[in-house]
């Protein structure tokens, strides 16, 4: 049996990726074919929420209170906490995965702490990359490279076969498209006697044209040009009872009310989702603020709009979107976009812009074309969508002129057409296919970059100036060849603002002493597991090699249990010598070999209240090379 873990978002965390990962291991895990473990980003190991599931189930931020400090002093580290990259591979250590499955936006992953990382490289790294826009970052182009890479939408795809064409590059791994997978059981229409009874139940008039829209208010998502042409339309067609329905917070991105007051638009025409904190009770309304008191619960102050973290089930997702008429997704770009996807699902007709992953939906002849100008963004560069307006005026008044059978008729195209591509069965299908193809991995002879990487004496050189030096920092004291952009940038701002080259190298020193302290920690913990399970202290007799050496050695281990008779007697040496001391009355335990076993100060613990031995012997090694006699103290052996 495989093992996979898969790192996202956690799965109770209102979002596309959560989402995703939760439809597919709907399929997946009943089948028990794999061994899974979710690595989730973006929450605490501590959070009590994580224990909910039958699956194992890990926080990417630490709850040690000196990783927590070390995480707040640096942007770069507080950045990789949260995406997963700070505690990954100790996860792949502790857990030995065949596979890695990484799924976000190509910023969550860089490459000094996934593909380019040895460890990377051994197992088999997935990354499922949300790509919106053109020109492609490097950063994916070297992830691509480097890794089995699978965009959210052909368009990602496309773009990377495109760069690879240009460099004439033959890639070894896998690359292709796996789409967003949706719970067809789930979204689905609602009868026209459910629709009604919501309507009624949230004061909608039966003759009103509700035109939805769901997704993060952030500023790539257009709900302005939505109120803009809803605006026009509604001059345009005065005695018109159609309203808007947003599905998101109305405290972040676009300030909507400040819109809304603006355009001169009614307030009771535009609605949202409000959802109790407490009781996770719904309802559809005008917006009014936020924390509202609940009239289900009677709790105070526990009402807001959705957000990510205060969303509905999925059952009432599937309500909301059935209440609706049609949907209207519009963005600047976008990777995936389930608004799309669960619209058709639930058979609503769907007006969308065909840039980015909008052009996979817009192929479909039942959706309803937006188009759009490009545009550039600031600092990045990228090309962008500017949805034309028009373009959404015409869709608003083709579905209220549109008759019951053309309606019908979209709503059957647009459920086939959607679940042929987006079921949670097609795409956990297509997993598993991904899954199935790749080869167990043997982790006797795997490597872990911070197992050198880490150097507190690296000598800097002070003398170089500005991102340079920087890097030179990285490279020299955190073996970082690839730093991504956050750190990068928030080190230089420092240098610029004055801070010393010295003080700052001390700083990456320090990061780096704390890396190696850390690795001896883990180190320490996973030899900690493969010692006695008793109260009984313990004698370590280190014997690395060699065939000769161990031979000779069983002839000292009798006199060791005669001057430690109540303590547990282990040799540390190598696997393949295991069976010199098999049926040896004097060995309690045998455990590989490590080179830190060697060192006689980590093995008792000096400075620390836990230790592997309170006994170390090593005698084919003089004082000359190691310590070897401060915890022995019986000179009679």
């Amino acid at each position: 049996m495989k093992k996979i873990v898969f790192l996202t978002n956690a799965l109770f965390i209102k979002t596309g990726l959560s989402r995703n990962l939760k439809a597919i291991l709907k399929e997946i895990y009943p089948l028990d074919k794999y061994e899974i473990v979710h690595y989730c980003s973006g929450v605490s190991e501590s959070d009590p929420n994580l224990d909910k599931y039958p699956w194992k189930t890990i926080g990417s931020i630490p709850s040690n209170p000196l990783d927590i400090q070390k995480i707040q002093s640096d942007p770069h580290l507080s950045r990789m906490a949260s995406y997963g990259g700070y505690r990954v591979e100790q996860v792949i250590k502790d857990e030995k995965p065949d596979i890695l499955w990484c799924s976000d936006d190509i910023w969550s992953f860089p490459p000094d702490k996934f593909c380019d990382t040895k460890w990377g490289k051994h197992l088999n790294l997935i990354s499922h990359i949300t790509i919106d826009s053109i020109p492609i970052l490097p950063e994916a182009i070297q992830q691509a490279k480097n890794s089995n890479f699978y965009s959210w939408a052909s368009f990602g795809e496309n773009e990377i076969r495109k760069a690879f064409e240009k460099e004439d590059f033959t890639p070894e791994y896998k690359l292709g498209t796996v789409n967003g997978a949706v719970d067809s059981e789930c979204y689905k229409p609602i009868s026209k006697l459910e629709k009604d009874e919501l309507r009624k139940k949230f004061n909608i008039d039966k003759d009103t044209t509700l035109f939805f829209y769901l997704g993060r208010n952030q500023l790539r998502k257009k709900y302005d040009s939505i109120l803009r042409a809803f605006k026009s339309y509604k001059l345009q067609n005065p005695a018109t009872k159609a309203k808007l329905l947003f599905h998101c917070s109305w405290t972040e991105g676009w300030p909507l009310a400040r819109i809304i007051e603006s355009l001169d638009i009614d307030p009771e025409d535009i609605l949202t989702t409000y959802v109790c904190h407490k009781c996770k009770e719904f309802k559809i309304h005008k917006y009014v603020g936020e924390q509202k008191d609940c009239e289900h619960c009677g709790n105070k102050k526990c009402i807001d709009s959705s957000s990510v973290g205060n969303g509905v089930a999925d059952e009432d997702m599937c309500k909301i979107y059935g209440v609706a008429d049609a949907c209207i997704s519009v963005f600047t770009s976008g990777g995936f976009e389930f608004c799309n996807a669960e619209s058709m699902m639930c058979g609503l007709p769907l007006a969308t812009v065909s840039y980015s992953c909008g052009s996979e939906y817009t192929i479909c002849d039942s959706v309803h074309t937006i188009r759009h100008i490009e545009s550039g963004e600031c600092q990045t560069g990228f090309v962008k969508a500017e949805p034309n307006i028009n373009d959404i005026v015409k869709f608003m008044k083709k579905i209220e002129s549109m008759s019951q059978r053309d309606k019908d008729d979209i709503k059957a195209k647009s459920i086939k057409w959607a679940k042929e591509r987006y079921d949670s069965k097609v795409i956990a299908s297509k997993w598993m296919e991904i899954f199935d193809s790749l080869p167990k991995i043997d982790y006797t002879n795997f490597s872990f970059d911070s197992e050198e990487k880490s150097n507190p004496e690296f000598q800097p050189n002070l003398g170089l100036s500005g991102e340079e030096f920087i890097r030179h920092l990285y490279l020299g004291y955190l073996g970082a060849e690839y730093p991504d952009d956050a750190g990068m940038k928030h080190w230089i701002q420092r240098v610029e603002q004055g801070e010393s080259h010295q003080g700052i190298a001390a700083l990456f020193q320090n990061i780096a002493q704390q890396n190696i302290e850390k690795q001896d920690s883990s180190q320490k913990q996973k030899i900690e597991d493969l010692l006695p399970k008793n109260d009984k202290k313990n004698v370590l007799f280190v014997m690395k090699e060699s065939l000769g050496d161990t031979i000779i050695s069983l002839s000292l281990l009798e006199g060791i249990r005669n001057q430690y008779p109540d303590h547990n007697i282990i040799v540390s040496t190598d696997p393949k010598y295991f069976e010199v001391f098999i049926g040896c009355d004097f060995v309690d335990k045998t455990i590989p070999f490590h080179p830190q076993l060697e060192q006689e100060l980590f093995v008792i613990g000096a400075g620390s209240d836990k230790n592997i031995a309170d006994v170390f012997i090593m005698p084919t090694v003089s004082t000359q090379k190691h310590l070897n006699y401060l915890s022995n103290n019986n000179t009679e052996l």
